[in-house]
């Protein structure tokens, strides 16, 4: 009892809190792991799921990851066992002597902690030589991700730091084995894929450094080269041709709570899947019933070097398709290093060429009936040459390929079967890893998981004595603002303020007000309460 009063003691003493953040993991069988509570000024009146995402989103794979959920609990309402765990993280004082020389600094500040998205961004493999390598690094990545196209729109919500803590090594272990503050490391090793967290136990008291708790942490490898993962932590590498293309990505699971999008994967959920072609966003097609299902007819995650040519024949009965792949790659720095043939005749491969991991797709090609024998293989023997997957499709004749036609696209699990429907063609960066934007729907349910966390009014301000009036809301362009004032059980709009943020009351106008504030953007369709709030107060 005297931990929990001392541990109360320290929480009210660094700020008044309205509940608390448990973040668990929980298996298949359904037995839970709490990992860490942390308080929080986002005031719920019920236990309220937050967040419920695979810990781990693995390309291309059917690993089954145990579920990541962040729960909130009213102040009061904590349970026993999280309790308990709270008592664990008080009495923790073990840390690695590396912190000493740890550095907080702030990217972007938009507002108060308790009321933006918090991103907290911390990098493995940095010496103490490499500080200033890491926030160069850091603000390229952020320029590149918050202040480019991708997720502009949302910028006015965030508040971003970025925690430096020097390890003994620089790079991350993967041939070979590095000595690392947060012990990140290729999975499998050697390829250009995975990344995986080593030492959750540092990683979490990096991110305890930040002013706040992050609601989305960022994890940057120090490595020039392609690897990622999604779910409880992004991660991608400082690579100048893909860290951006891979964090936006695994941004794009965390943010929207989402699965993928690309064939081949082991998770599909959320806003972007689809079992009926017409369940989740029939607001954003032109057209009812509208689907296009092409077959998935050969599928290889080979991670082959082409020192030794891939072959693969597949077969097709029907008239009036067409043939496509996409395909990705490491080491092909031009177009002359590899080509890719069907029956013998070349197809031409659409892309950007690099040593580092890339994506492409072929120019379409007709396809007939019989057995076609697919082979991709090398010109130039470099020695880096690597094929990650080639997949190839059959299109019917009436497929529409417009990039931001909104209707129920067909996806296919690593084994090629039809698992369900996606919401465009090739327009998202969740199927997409080479595109910069997100589709209509993820576009939209980015703003809807954003706004579950983000209150539209920050605060009003009543200032000499009621003469002037100010209204605080996150800087989002667009918002609808009305102020009302009660009148004999009614209210009546002031409509000289609409759309105005201070009211600079010279009459000094007295009784109950109201000030009611709604998200519009072109980028929503759907209705959701979080998208209107309203505050009254009196003069």
């Amino acid at each position: 009892m005297k931990a929990v009063i001392a541990l109360m003691t320290l929480v009210i003493s660094i700020s008044s809190f309205a509940g608390w953040i448990v973040q668990k993991s929980v298996t298949d069988d359904k037995k839970s792991n709490i990992q860490k509570v942390i308080y929080t000024q986002k005031k719920v009146t019920k236990p309220t799921v937050f967040r419920s995402i695979p810990e781990m989103i693995v390309e291309h794979s059917d690993f089954k990851s145990p579920l990541y959920q962040e729960i909130i609990y009213p102040d009061g309402a904590l349970p026993k066992a999280a309790t308990t765990k709270l008592i664990e993280q008080f009495n923790d004082k073990e840390i690695d002597s590396a912190f000493d020389d740890a550095e907080v600094r702030t990217i972007i500040k938009q507002g108060k902690d308790s009321n933006r998205i918090t991103i907290t961004i911390i990098g493995d493999g940095y010496t103490e030589a490499e500080r200033t390598k890491y926030f160069a690094d850091v603000n390229r990545l952020v320029d590149d991700m918050f202040k480019g196209v991708t997720f502009k729109s949302y910028l006015p919500m965030f508040n971003i730091y970025a925690v430096f803590v020097p390890s003994k090594d620089s790079g991350i272990t993967d041939r070979q084995r590095k000595d690392t503050i947060f012990g990140l490391y290729r999975s499998p090793i050697g390829s250009k894929r995975g990344i995986m967290p080593g030492n959750r136990r540092n990683i979490e008291k990096a991110l305890d450094l930040a002013p706040a708790y992050a609601n989305y942490p960022i994890i940057i490898a120090n490595d020039d080269y392609y690897g990622g993962l999604g779910g409880r932590y992004a991660i991608t590498t400082r690579s100048i041709t893909s860290g951006t293309m891979v964090l936006a990505h695994e941004l794009g699971h965390n943010f929207s709570n989402v699965g993928e999008e690309y064939d081949g994967g082991g998770v599909y959920q959320g806003a972007n899947f689809s079992r009926d072609p017409d369940a989740k966003w029939s607001h954003w097609k032109d057209t009812q019933g509208e689907a296009y299902r092409n077959e998935f007819v050969m599928g290889k995650y080979v991670w082959q070097d082409l020192s030794r040519p891939f072959k693969e024949t597949f077969s097709f009965n029907k008239d009036g398709y067409q043939l496509g792949f996409k395909i990705s790659s490491v080491g092909w720095e031009t177009k002359d290093d590899v080509e890719v043939l069907v029956d013998g005749k070349p197809v031409e491969l659409v892309g950007v060429f690099t040593d580092d991991r890339t994506f492409y797709r072929t120019k379409r090609v007709a396809l007939t009936r019989g057995t076609h024998e697919v082979v991709i293989r090398q010109n130039i023997a470099d020695g880096n040459n690597i094929l990650a997957y080639a997949n190839a499709y059959a299109y019917p004749a009436e497929y529409d390929f417009t990039p931001d036609n909104v209707a129920a696209y067909s996806v296919f699990n690593s084994s090629r079967r039809f698992m369900g429907y996606r919401p465009t063609e090739n327009q998202c960066l969740m199927r997409d890893m080479r595109s910069k934007v997100f589709c209509a729907v993820d576009q939209e349910n980015i703003w809807v998981e954003f706004f579950k966390r983000v209150d539209l009014i920050d605060e009003i301000k009543i200032e000499n004595a009621g003469g002037k009036v100010s209204l605080m809301t996150p800087p989002i362009e667009g918002l609808d603002i009305r102020w009302y004032q009660k009148v004999q059980r009614a209210e009546q709009e002031i409509t000289e303020l609409r759309g105005k943020n201070t009211w600079n009351n010279a009459t000094r106008a007295k009784g109950s007000f109201r000030v009611e504030v709604k998200f519009k953007s072109p980028e929503v369709r759907k209705a959701d309460p979080n998208f209107t709030m309203s505050k009254e107060f009196t003069l």
